[in-house]
């Protein structure tokens, strides 16, 4: 049985939270320092829900996907078609980062390679179109539109840059998250 061990980013945030919640108390005593404790409680009784569901359909996005099309559609292989499949399912998933990445997750374990990736998370975060009547709403469409059109090449491009840049590092990166 493999033993999991705490990384260096758990370690760091714990060592945040620990300063801050001194932080606190020497700043408003114990009141101020449990009044955040309490807060951060709540907010991860908040998303709880969401983190169990987003990574429910993580894990069955991995065992339903076989390694076939993640090799012929989503693996370094898949060249530009790959990048593309990316960017729009980058820009089609619902949801945020407790959604999203938990999904690029299963799919990096599944075989897809880092343009992919670098492409679907790019796309999520700037062609999300469940954003799009947000950002029309409040901002206005000609401000959403110059967006648009400023960051429509920056996920396919990052893909192509992703993977011929850090391509044959797939392997590495993939047994690092394991």
């Amino acid at each position: 049985m493999r033993r999991h061990k705490i990384d260096l980013t758990t370690w760091f945030l714990a060592v945040v939270a620990i300063g801050l919640a001194g932080v606190a108390w020497a700043h408003g005593g114990i009141d101020m320092a449990l009044d955040g404790l309490k807060r951060g409680g709540y907010e991860l009784l908040r998303v709880t829900p969401m983190l169990i569901a987003a990574f429910l359909v993580a894990g069955l996005t991995q065992a339903l996907v076989s390694p076939k099309i993640v090799e012929r559609w989503l693996s370094s292989q898949a060249g530009w078609r790959g990048i593309l499949v990316a960017c729009i399912g980058g820009a089609l998933i619902p949801g945020g980062p407790y959604v999203y990445y938990p999904i690029a997750g299963a799919l990096l374990q599944s075989g897809a390679g880092v343009g992919v990736l670098i492409s679907f998370i790019s796309a999520k975060n700037l062609w999300a179109i469940s954003r799009l009547p947000y950002e029309f709403t409040l901002l206005g469409s000609n401000l959403t539109l110059i967006r648009i059109a400023l960051t429509f090449a920056i996920p396919p491009l990052l893909g192509f840059l992703a993977e011929l840049f850090f391509g044959r590092t797939i392997v590495q990166i993939r047994e690092a998250v394991r």
